[in-house]
């Protein structure tokens, strides 16, 4: 009886490391009326592709970025945005190539740019100027408390709500289209006018990363939004990435690594 136990076990963990190896790819169409429809295939029109939380770490090493560039890349997004949780933590890096992670995010293309705010984990160990400097050699623009406009959609970033210094009153720009990125899905309850924007996206939460299916664990800054998508308002809509990476133990249950992207 120990025996099968103890091979249940082991089989499980087998299962959750496997896991974190697979990758699901969602569209989204966005209609007139900021509604967001799950759809099919690839579509034509303006493509805003988001990543999150790849925890770069001893567990997630810059090589397995591979198949995240070559995804992106095969749907040519216009824009690309990432929303914190570059590193795991700063101090496994201080004494390795950080050049590796920047080369593989300067490997993705986007048109119009490539932006990102910076998450919880960004600012371990005092990393988040390392992280900064990693985005940028990657070709990424931090936003960080600022609004850039691209064309017709206004892009806003608010730095973390746990380890940085957040401005929840930072406005986006004059646009028909607004988009804002938070780390922590939670920071939406700090904002002061969600009517601001159209679609914030997130990441943090990976989902609950192992996610059992009576007791899903949630992580302090998601208790509130921890996958999916809200309709906070009848014009505004918070999107949950469930992220890359891991954090803590290199598993995952019931929760897939995605690239979301939002068709305009």
């Amino acid at each position: 009886m120990i025996l099968f136990f103890v091979t249940l076990a082991v089989l499980f963990l087998i299962y959750c490391r496997y896991a974190t190896y697979q990758l699901v790819e969602k569209h989204f169409k966005i209609t007139k009326e900021d509604t967001l429809i799950v759809q099919k295939g690839k579509k034509a029109g303006w493509t805003i592709a988001q990543i999150s939380d790849s925890h770069f770490s001893l567990f997630y090493s810059p090589k397995r970025f591979d198949k995240i560039v070559a995804k992106l890349n095969d749907e040519k997004p216009d824009i690309v945005l990432f929303t914190g949780d570059l590193i795991e933590n700063y101090r496994y890096w201080e004494t390795r190539d950080c050049q590796k992670i920047s080369q593989q995010l300067a490997k993705i293309n986007a048109s119009q740019g490539k932006f990102a705010i910076l998450g919880n984990h960004d600012y371990r160990s005092n990393g988040q100027e390392a992280v900064s400097e990693i985005l940028a050699a990657g070709g990424f623009t931090l936003l960080k408390n600022q609004s850039a406009l691209v064309e017709q959609v206004s892009l806003t970033g608010i730095d973390d709500g746990q380890e940085g210094q957040p401005d929840y009153n930072t406005l986006p720009k004059d646009a028909p289209f607004s988009i804002l990125m938070i780390h922590e899905p939670d920071q939406v309850q700090h904002l002061n006018g969600l009517g601001r924007f159209d679609l914030i996206l997130s990441g943090h939460s990976h989902g609950g990363q192992i996610r059992f299916p009576i007791f899903p664990y949630k992580n302090f800054g998601s208790k509130l939004y921890d996958q999916g998508i809200y309709a906070l308002t009848p014009k505004t809509s918070l999107v949950v990435n469930t992220g890359l990476g891991t954090t803590g133990p290199p598993l995952r249950f019931r929760v897939t690594p995605e690239i979301l992207y939002f068709h305009l």
